[in-house]
């Protein structure tokens, strides 16, 4: 008869069947993103202009494209930028998004389900309609915002709110934020109606108000769910590339560069393909960098 202990002994066999099951997901990601990877690679340690691109083979440089773009100034104010841009859009619709969630919890039936239809239809509009819907509604001659403002008192006629870059960003981490508002709500949402209501009742019965509840109960069971949605909102938004674009007439000025708009710019404005590499791998290393720590984060609460 073996005991407890003998089982914790017993050396674990190798089963197959989970590492078969993900592997024509891995194939298929080894098959789309392989080559680009390799290439993307290959380009930042080269000098591949329009001159190479005429000769069909790039100047091997080394480290050259990275240490030009980490002692170039204006790559770190880029950088800056992008990390508080993506920082305020992340938390504008983390936390907007989180009050919608518990708000529906102790909405009317009929309210919650018009709310939901509300951001399923947000969520279906293609990005390109949504952008196109914000410029319409601050654009420089047909503004409804500046008709607002006008009808309250104050003369705002062909005000243009991108020649400065705090209303603009504002007005693009809006709609940023207004597209990433449904899954992030339905998502907390879907996450609180799986805590147990008897744990919140239990806690209620021996005195805990409403905020120590959230505090004790609910933020402790919906902690992974935040971090996935900070990661996944933290990648999403760093790569803010088309709103910028768009809304800008796809002539953004060096106050509005984001990190894509500026590897952008670097591959094929100026036609350094190989410092577009350099940024765009860049650009890679510091999402996993801040996607890692998070995930660690959720798979420590998970042993926990």
């Amino acid at each position: 008869m073996t005991t407890s202990v003998d089982r914790l002994q017993k050396p674990r066999t190798f089963k197959p069947w989970p590492y078969l099951l993900i592997a024509p997901s891995l194939l298929a990601l080894v098959l789309i993103l392989g080559f680009p990877v390799y290439k993307l690679i290959s380009l930042s340690f080269q000098r591949y202009g329009l001159a190479e691109i005429i000769a069909g083979k790039g100047v091997f440089v080394g480290l050259d494209n990275f240490k030009e773009t980490f002692t170039d100034i204006e790559f770190w104010k880029i950088l800056e930028r992008t990390l508080i841009f993506t920082a305020g859009m992340v938390a504008v619709s983390i936390i907007v998004g989180a009050w919608l969630a518990h708000l529906m919890v102790n909405m009317h039936p009929l309210i919650r389900k018009a709310l939901n239809g509300v951001l399923i239809l947000v969520w279906a509009m293609p990005q390109l309609v949504s952008i196109s819907v914000w410029r319409w509604l601050f654009s420089f001659n047909f503004s409804i915002v500046t008709a607002l403002i006008n009808s309250l008192g104050f003369e705002m006629d062909n005000h243009n709110y991108f020649v400065n870059t705090f209303s603009g960003f504002l007005i693009i981490g809006g709609c940023v934020a207004w597209g990433a508002l449904p899954f992030i709500t339905i998502s907390i949402y879907a996450a609180l109606t799986q805590v147990p209501k008897d744990l919140i009742e239990a806690a209620e019965i021996d005195g805990a108000n409403p905020r120590q509840v959230f505090r004790n109960i609910t933020l402790p069971m919906l902690l992974p769910v935040y971090i996935i949605l900070i990661s996944l909102s933290t990648i999403w938004d760093f790569q803010i590339f088309s709103h910028i674009w768009i809304f800008l007439d796809s002539r953004p000025s060096a106050e509005y560069y984001t990190m894509a708009i500026y590897a952008f710019q670097k591959s094929f404005g100026l036609s350094e393909y190989g410092k577009g590499a350099a940024i765009s791998l860049i650009m890679i290393f510091s999402l996993v960098g801040v996607t890692g720590y998070y995930l660690r984060q959720m798979m420590r609460m998970g042993d926990e």
